[in-house]
């Protein structure tokens, strides 16, 4: 094709080209004698002469030279027309023969058969070659062998190389003769046959020929190769298109991740970024060079520029930055049509990747340090890194009533902070450092000097759509900490119960190192499952558990009273020798008369190695040297005082704020925050020798109630049973006599995460629980949801479930919601990130709004006979009796327990005025009542676990019913509960202290007659074993609904009112004290239903 155009061109000239011709050919006469420079100054005239005739410029006179093949005319045509040839014709090929070989498939249907076998046998074997190179091929250039990435390496050389060719031939006209092949024109041959071999391979490599042909690596090759051999036939050398090499650096940032340069998503982001800005540049200016060199064709006299590809770079720039010096622009009209869609274009690109490249280059040199200092104590977080997570543990971390905390919290990301995230880091400079990196790489960990960290705390992504894949994350990252640094101390966050489950495989992963897991999912339940039976609860151990900071107290006000006992907090000390030789009861009422805390449990060793948290243990457990306990003060210095205590010196001492330790008393002076581990983890509110607890008559009360219990014996347990025979219609509910039940409303469908109902349901059936205690639960909601959960707590003895929704008064009315003990409300979200934050809770506060508006009917219930499932237990199920007092007449009367996902809509279930002084969900009239909880409130755990490992243990105690190491072995054996054999090892096991709530006018506190919480106290403990650490007392009036609020560990001097109720814990031994003061006086707005025993 090249040699039939170079024919097309015009043979013979003109007389007067000729003639131009002899003039310039004709010597020099030496017989003149003329001067030489006389002699070249008049050759260049008529140099002048003949260019101007043929239309040329001073700059193409080489055009004119004896040696140049079709002297005064351009070709550059030929070299442009051989590249499109030769893409189109081939284009046009493959398209025919793409068209012919559908042709021949439609056709060989209808083929004789002896045409068609003997067809297939040749198209067999094409076949059969042709996969059998396309197969080589792959294996050849694939970057997944080892041949591959070599050949990649070197076929980017040899661009590289072609482009530095270009370079050194931009010194040279655009158009030129070549007397004799240089060694640059050969060489450039030679990368070519490679370019051309490269091209072959892939084409033989292609599953689709038409997209190799028309990708860029091949239009580089269809307008570059050409030109080189164009050269070699005519003689004529053109730039023409060569500059397009410099494409090539496209592909250098995948040949340096091949290579194992680029490791990371940032360098690998920040290459492709330059990558693009340099190919675009070295292009474009490529194209400025050619048309200003050039000329635009349709002149007579050419307007050609003699531009170097250095200056267009430098044009290109000026103009791109918007400086526009002037010096350099461009003249031809080709040359400012390309400026022009260069600048709308190029300008995008530019202002686009050119901050990015800055940023990413700033932040790589701010967060890819390396933390040195070494003398100073060190954490490291990383996980679900947000502005919001961030903010809540750096509020727990460094509150002020954990004093002075020295030390330095270092969070590690795998991505950039934004700008609000990164002000934050700001503020905190003296305290915080942001490492971009991840943990799973040995480097990153390296970095931040993981194995001399005090810990290394992982946060979860509480809002996760896919809460396994979020816990199966942090599973990694466990891993990873532990496979490089097992000594280093782990505390993870997790979403599901079931996959603390997999900690237990971890290699490394130890207990007694301090190495913890918090279950959001879980805990968040727990503490909704204990305000069913407590109401009130959750806020109270909330208040215990996070640290508030300074408010304004109001006086005479209810309000003065909840701020006092939100400054509350649990902290863990060594008990001093003083307390040695006591038992728990003694132990607290010391604590509380002499030192103003409230000590509510205590570590207690009953071997060498084996430690349990026993909260308001039985008289016969006394406190032995050392013993940990668990106190409620106001802050850290306040409990350090249990610590040094001495029965000699400080006896008389009335101001405890003078108490400083003496020179007596012979007891190590030390802190829990300081990380003290027993050698296991601690069984949680049991004995583990049966026989240290081992009581005749305690054993002989267990053995005259007949119960079931699971093998671990912490839980009730029944035979599984369907869920079609627990299902309710409204009518079976009607007929059903419920009373002091629990209701809980769901809002999920089939495809809805799991909540995890397992969770809370294991308090509510926890076996320290008698049988009377347990209260009927009913689920309202989705069936399609409600199945899933169903094998996760069809073991657990009185449930119901009606199929309807929460939003339906008919359903709530059918369940006698106004006569239940709690309606919990719970939901599924999962916060999207395009959903609004307050819509985030729609459907509970709409469950709300539905259930204070309801108006119930003042008639009595009847009792109805049982008409469905039977109890577990063998007995039916609870009557109500002949006559009731009336239920409520409004909705709002009602118990009513609401889980949100963000704090701000508390305002919907809140009072509006008093929202307006308060900046935190905790000090809202609804949290103040224990109305609502949200899984925020749970962001404290953190921090308080690093600096007390025993607060898991101790929250475990309170909340879970019963979360112990061998109930987690059983989970992580089949992720069910089995059926115990009762004996007397499995009814030892049920001896664990409850907590309860008691009112003040009924038995057995009534009997004490006590004028102050002091009185209350000591005489509750001294008469009863009860330790009473709370009051849920009523609302200023005027109080239509009978609304309570809590107040946490009150003074000794506060005066009781009689209709105070007590927030308690109770010994199992004394279970009969709670029966007997619900079966004496019932409540005057509520129901009892409880059977008195099987």
């Amino acid at each position: 094709m090249p040699l039939i155009l170079l024919l097309l061109l015009p043979g013979p000239v003109s007389s007067r080209w000729d003639l131009s011709i002899s003039i310039i050919q004709h010597k020099q006469p030496r017989s003149l004698g003329l001067p030489a420079a006389l002699l070249r100054q008049r050759y260049d005239q008529r140099i002048g002469v003949v260019c101007m005739m043929k239309g040329l410029t001073n700059v193409e006179q080489h055009l004119l030279l004896p040696h140049c093949v079709y002297r005064a005319h351009r070709v550059w045509w030929v070299h442009l027309g051989s590249s499109l040839s030769v893409f189109l014709g081939g284009l046009l090929v493959l398209l025919l023969l793409k068209s012919c070989r559908l042709g021949l498939n439609s056709v060989g249907t209808a083929l004789p058969g002896w045409r068609c076998k003997r067809l297939q046998k040749g198209v067999s074997a094409n076949v059969s070659l042709s996969s059998a190179l396309q197969e080589w091929a792959v294996k050849v250039i694939s970057a997944q062998h080892l041949s591959g990435q070599i050949l990649m390496v070197i076929f980017f050389c040899f661009n590289t190389g072609s482009f530095l060719l270009y370079l050194l031939e931009t010194a040279k006209p655009v158009e030129y003769c070549m007397k004799e092949h240089d060694v640059a024109l050969l060489t450039e041959l030679a990368f070519h046959i490679v370019h051309l071999l490269h091209f072959g391979l892939r084409f033989l490599a292609a599953q689709d020929v038409l997209q190799v042909w028309v990708e860029m690596k091949s239009l580089v090759d269809f307008f570059t190769i050409p030109h080189s051999f164009i050269t070699i036939f005519s003689r004529r050398a053109w730039l023409g298109l060569r500059f397009l090499r410099a494409l090539n650096v496209l592909e250098l940032p995948l040949i340096l991740q091949i290579l194992g340069l680029l490791k990371s998503n940032t360098s690998l982001k920040l290459s492709r970024l330059i990558a693009i800005l340099v190919a675009t540049l070295l292009t474009s200016a490529g194209f400025i060079h050619l048309l200003e060199n050039s000329g635009d064709p349709w002149l007579e006299v050419r307007n050609v520029v003699p531009l170097s590809y250095f200056e267009c770079i430098y044009f290109l720039i000026v103009t791109m930055t918007s400086v526009g010096y002037g010096d350099v622009h461009a003249y031809t009209v080709l040359g400012r049509l390309y400026v022009t869609l260069y600048i709308a274009l190029g300008l995008g690109i530019f202002a686009t990747y050119v901050p990015e490249v800055v940023e990413i280059i700033i932040n790589r040199e701010r967060f890819s340090g390396r933390y040195k200092d070494v003398d100073k104590l060190h954490v490291v977080v990383c996980g679900h890194i947000t502005l919001a997570s961030v903010s809540a543990f750096m509020r727990e971390f460094f509150h002020e009533d954990r004093g002075e905390v020295n030390i330095r919290v270092l969070f590690m990301g795998n991505f950039c902070p934004d700008q609000e995230l990164e002000a934050f880091f700001n503020r905190w400079f003296m305290n915080v450092s942001f490492y971009q990196g991840s943990v799973l790489k040995r480097k990153d960990q390296e970095r931040v000097m993981m194995h001399k960290a005090s810990a290394c705390l992982i946060l979860c992504d509480r809002y996760a759509t896919d809460q396994h894949n979020e816990d199966v994350t942090n599973l990694m990252r466990v891993i990873s900490i532990k496979q490089y640094c097992p000594n280093t101390r782990v505390i993870v966050q997790m979403l599901k119960h079931n996959s603390k489950a997999y900690l237990q495989n971890v290699p490394n992963w130890e207990w007694s190192r301090g190495d913890d897991v918090i279950c959001l999912a879980e805990l968040k339940l727990g503490f909704m499952a204990q305000s069913c039976l407590v109401p009130g609860l959750s806020t109270l151990l909330t208040n215990l558990f996070s640290m508030q900071g300074a408010v304004e107290t109001e006086d005479e006000s209810w309000r003065s009273l909840y701020k006092e006992g939100i400054y509350k907090e649990i902290y863990t000390e060594y008990l001093s020798s003083a307390f040695t030789g006591l038992s728990f009861a003694q132990a607290s009422k010391l604590c509380f008369l002499k030192l103003n805390l409230t000590l509510i449990g205590i570590e207690y060793q009953s071997g060498k190695e084996d430690f349990c948290v026993l909260v308001n243990p039985p008289s016969h457990i006394r406190i032995k040297k050392k013993t940990l306990g668990f106190l409620i003060a106001s802050d850290a210095a306040d409990a350090h005082r249990a610590s040094f205590y001495c029965s000699v010196c400080h006896r008389d001492i009335a101001d405890i704020s003078r108490m400083k330790p003496c020179k007596c008393e012979n007891v190590t002076i030390a802190s829990s925050s300081l990380l003290s581990l027993s050698a296991r983890q601690p069984s949680l509110g049991v004995l583990t020798s049966w026989k240290e607890a081992e009581s005749d008559g305690y054993v002989s009360e267990l053995e005259s109630e007949d119960v079931m219990l699971d093998s671990t014996g912490m839980f009730h347990w029944c035979n599984p049973i369907p869920l079609d025979d627990v299902s309710l219609t409204r009518e079976s509910a009607f007929v059903l006599p419920l009373n002091q039940h629990v209701v809980v409303c769901l809002f999920g469908d089939g495809d809805s995460s799991l909540l995890g109902l397992g969770d809370f349901m294991m308090p509510l059936r926890a076996s320290s629980l008698t049988t009377p205690e347990l209260k009927t639960v009913v689920f309202l909601g989705d069936p399609n949801y409600f199945r899933r959960e169903w094998h996760h707590i069809q073991y657990f003895p009185k449930i119901y479930f009606l199929p309807g929704s929460p939003l339906c008064t008919a359903d709530l009315r059918a369940l006698r919601v106004e006569s239940c003990a709690m309606c919990v409300v719970l939901s599924t979200f999962s916060n999207p990130k395009h959903v609004e934050s307050s819509m985030q809770d729609k459907e509970a506060i709409l469950s709300c709004v539905n259930l204070f508006h309801t108006r119930f009917s003042r008639e009595a219930t009847r009792a109805q006979g049982l008409s469905g499932r039977r109890s577990s237990y063998g007995y039916p199920g609870p009557r109500l009796p002949e006559a009731s007092e009336p239920p409520p007449s409004k909705g709002t009367t009602v118990p009513l327990l609401v889980e949100l996902v963000n704090t701000s809509n508390v305002q919907f279930v809140s009072n509006v005025e008093e929202l307006k002084s308060s900046a935190s969900m905790t000090l809202t009239q609804a949290f103040a009542e224990g109305s609502v909880f949200c899984m925020d409130l749970l962001d404290s755990l953190m921090a308080a676990t690093f600096f007390n490992a025993n607060v898991p243990n101790l929250i475990n105690t309170l909340v879970t019913g019963g979360d112990t190491p061998a109930l987690e072995a059983q989970l992580a054996e089949d992720n069910h509960l089995r059926e115990g054999t009762m004996s007397l090892r499995l009814s030892t096991l049920r001896q664990r202290s409850k907590l309860a709530q008691l009112p003040l006018d009924d038995e057995p506190l009534h009997s004490l007659c006590c004028i102050t919480y002091e009185d209350l106290f000591v005489q509750a403990l001294d008469s009863l074993e009860i330790l009473c650490f709370g009051l849920y007392r009523l609302l200023d009036p005027p109080n239509p609904s009978m609304k309570r609020f809590v107040i946490t560990t009150p003074p000794g001097d506060l005066p009781l009112e009689p209709t105070d109720r007590v927030f308690c814990s109770v010994p199992f031994h004394k279970s009969h004290l709670l029966v007997r003061g619900r079966a004496q006086i019932p409540e005057p707005t509520q129901q009892t239903d409880e059977p008195q025993g099987s």
